[in-house]
């Protein structure tokens, strides 16, 4: 029993040696590199920048008028 674990030991350190020098594919490493989709640019865009401001103006209008609603108070009877 020892000795078929030590013989499991053996063929398997050999395995682990056989697969980690095995050479990468050349073809492989230059395909990593390049990607489908094109590279995104840091810029400005106009679009994008006009909707968060109107998103910032509508916000503002609704808790305006919250506050509001909170102030109201009902008419003397």
């Amino acid at each position: 029993m020892l000795n078929f674990r030590l013989d499991l030991g053996k063929t398997l350190k050999g395995l682990v040696t056989r697969v980690q020098a095995a050479k990468p594919v050349a073809a492989l490493s230059s395909f990593a590199n390049e990607s489908p989709f094109r590279r995104q640019k840091e810029q400005s865009d106009p679009v994008r920048k006009g909707i968060f401001i109107g998103l910032g103006i509508v916000l503002l209008v609704f808790f305006g008028s919250m506050i509001a609603v909170v102030l109201m108070h009902a008419p003397p009877l």
